[in-house]
């Protein structure tokens, strides 16, 4: 088939880590046989326009265009150019909420004439779920979620999620599609030795609770346990959290190690004992899904539809972040998981998230689109 992704965010040049997850699916819908075109279209001028208007991005043509409401014309040119696109493709295929919202006039301008393609969406965006935890004037504007009734087929990237959408889309369109998960090339064993190395993904921000993780470092240390902790991501906390280390004298068991390129992830993770993340809210939660593809056992709070994979045989969820709670949690875990070989929890999570497992879900998602187009 012909598809054609159209995307408001994607990773390119300037920042190779701007939604890699699109890329992924977009490199597993490839690999099924399907001729793919990405579309990128910047919305809004709240970020720069890539350097290079078109190209190859990991073997797929991607082409970028500005569709900025503050520019009318933009919105012209965009429209035009996605109407003219899609008279190409056999299935258009958009991710990313705000995709709706650049897509929405071009297809129905084609529909108006008989001629508009089969469309999927996929979402990955916690405000679809739980709109609060963006900000309160998404949750005054949530109402737009009535857009995923356009889409033929709407997949989420967890069970939570598509039940949400499907309050909203076309009777029985909605369908689980997780994302990709890339483990190690080779998983290796966790030491589990008398200091419990930890390791955390995600940014420095209140959303990921870097304070709750620091905090649950001194409640093992004062109870006779020590544990070290490397956070892999930077944000607008860091001073407050390094202040805080200073104050509890942990600046020797937690390490914060900032932004660090994709590729190096996998070796922290690797590094580690356990994951460690107190999050607030998730979806997917991609960093604890590497985290298992590493054979990793993962300690974090029950937030999101995450638990579609991480249960009782490869992880520790809590429902409560208080420090006494996580640093119970992650004694707990490191018990239970201290002879479990990486491989047992590793295999498991990289079979199911492998790129041709997820590749022949978006099949079955085009079959059902065409059907109903």
């Amino acid at each position: 088939m012909k598809i054609l992704v159209i995307a408001t965010w994607y990773p390119h040049d300037e920042n190779p880590a701007e939604a890699p997850f699109n890329a992924d699916h977009v490199e597993a819908i490839r690999r099924r046989g399907h001729q793919v075109r990405v579309l990128h279209v910047r919305l809004g001028a709240g970020l720069p326009m890539p350097s290079r208007a078109s190209g190859v991005w990991d073997g797929t043509p991607v082409r970028r265009i500005l569709a900025d409401p503050a520019h009318p014309k933009t919105l012209l040119r965009a429209l035009r150019t996605l109407h003219r696109e899609m008279a190409w493709a056999d299935v258009i295929h958009t991710m990313a909420f705000s995709s709706i919202l650049v897509t929405a006039p071009a297809w129905a301008l084609r529909a108006a004439t008989g001629r508009g393609p089969a469309w999927v969406h996929t979402e990955h965006w916690n405000g679809v779920v739980n709109p609060r935890s963006v900000s309160p004037l998404w949750a005054k504007l949530s109402g737009l979620r009535a857009v995923l009734r356009l889409p033929h087929v709407v997949t989420g990237v967890t069970g939570q999620l598509a039940v949400e959408m499907q309050k909203f889309a076309r009777p029985h369109a909605a369908m689980t599609i997780p994302c990709v998960v890339k483990g190690p090339a080779k998983v290796t064993a966790a030491t589990f030795g008398p200091v419990i190395r930890l390791v955390a993904v995600g940014g420095l921000i209140a959303r990921k609770r870097p304070k709750e993780a620091i905090e649950t470092i001194a409640w093992l240390r004062d109870r006779g346990t020590e544990a070290h902790l490397t956070w892999v991501g930077e944000g607008p906390l860091r001073e407050e959290c390094q202040d805080m280390l200073d104050r509890l004298a942990l600046t020797d068991q937690v390490r914060l190690a900032g932004s660090v390129r994709p590729a190096e992830v996998a070796g922290h993770l690797s590094a580690a004992d356990l994951f460690f993340l107190p999050t607030a809210q998730e979806n997917f939660f991609t960093s604890a899904a590497e985290a298992l593809a590493a054979g990793r056992a993962v300690v974090a709070t029950r937030v999101g539809g995450f638990s579609d994979y991480a249960n009782d045989a490869n992880s520790r969820l809590v429902d409560d972040p208080a420090p006494e709670v996580l640093g119970q949690a992650i004694l707990d875990a490191h018990a239970a998981f201290s002879e479990v070989p990486a491989a047992i929890i590793a295999d498991p999570i990289r079979a199911r998230f492998s790129p041709d497992a997820v590749g022949q879900l978006f099949d079955r998602a085009y079959v059902a689109a065409l059907a109903r187009a």
